[in-house]
């Protein structure tokens, strides 16, 4: 049977959920969030609104096929690229489907003990529990706004003026 939320080979992310941290510092991905066959591995990058943020390895693959091919002569690109990469973890999901996070990572978003992982359709949201507050909470419909934008372009060009 197919993985709901794997479409044509592609996995999205839907949901959220609370997890706590065991010692080592490994959280385990839900089911639904994982490959049904082979081995689940994501990409562990910073983020920008004090959260982390979990890519497929195909999803991450892709932007280093894009990469390649960029003028190695580029000084910011070269920098930009040294940047992801020292900064980039490499997680496999163990046979109970667990990912070790990087400590300082944590640390770094506020994370001791508990987290909060949003599903954000093509990767995972990591955060602390302080600093997610759901839409439901918020009454924010402001995600809508983006939707319709990228609804409404083809191939990066806007059709529309806007809402």
């Amino acid at each position: 049977m197919e993985n709901p939320q794997t479409f044509d080979n592609e996995t999205f992310f839907f949901g959220e959920y609370e997890h706590s941290l065991d010692s080592q510092g490994r959280i385990a991905i839900p089911r639904d969030w994982r490959q049904e066959e082979g081995e689940t591995r994501l990409i562990l990058l910073p983020g920008r609104d004090n959260d982390l943020l979990l890519f497929p390895f195909a999803t991450f693959r892709e932007f280093l096929q894009k990469a390649g091919k960029l003028s190695l002569a580029n000084r910011e690109l070269q920098a930009a690229l040294a940047k992801i990469g020292a900064r980039a973890r490499d997680c496999r999901c163990d046979k109970q489907g667990r990912i070790k996070l990087d400590k300082n990572m944590l640390a770094a978003i506020g994370v001791t003990n508990q987290l909060k992982m949003i599903g954000a359709l093509t990767h995972i949201k990591l955060c602390s529990l302080e600093n997610w507050q759901s839409s439901e909470n918020l009454g924010d419909d402001a995600y809508l706004d983006e939707f319709q934008k990228i609804s409404e372009s083809v191939n990066g060009f806007s059709f529309g003026g806007g809402v």
